[in-house]
């Protein structure tokens, strides 16, 4: 029987959960893409206190919460830490699904941006 794993306090990880050498904790998933991501933390639960000298943030079963209820809406999950660049990509992708001579929400701000009109 294979044994379950554990951080350095003997608490039991979920899938996805593991404890680094440092002692901050990770959480591997797969997004909407099928791109791995990872997400840090320093505490597994939210009474868990920060090390001395360390950021204070939310717990990974915070995150994980979080990243599991926008998956499941369909959210990106990564959508706030996105560039201009590839948010232009994605909005050049949207319009692509709105018929001819229709602009999205979104052209005239791009149109400020780029200094040109779209086609």
């Amino acid at each position: 029987m294979s044994e379950k794993r554990r951080d350095n306090k003997g608490r039991l990880l979920k899938t996805g959960e593991s404890q680094r050498a440092d002692g901050r904790y990770l959480y591997k998933y797969v997004d909407a893409q099928g791109q791995t991501r990872y997400v840090y933390s320093w505490k597994l639960v939210p009474t868990d206190p920060v090390p001395k000298g360390k950021r204070n943030g939310k717990s990974l079963r915070e995150l994980e919460a979080e990243i599991q209820r926008d998956l499941q809406d369909g959210i990106d999950t990564t959508g706030g830490k996105m560039t201009l660049c590839q948010t232009e990509r994605t909005e050049g992708k949207r319009e692509e699904k709105h018929p001819a001579g229709q602009k999205d929400a979104h052209a005239d701000i791009r149109e400020r941006y780029t200094g040109s009109k779209e086609h």
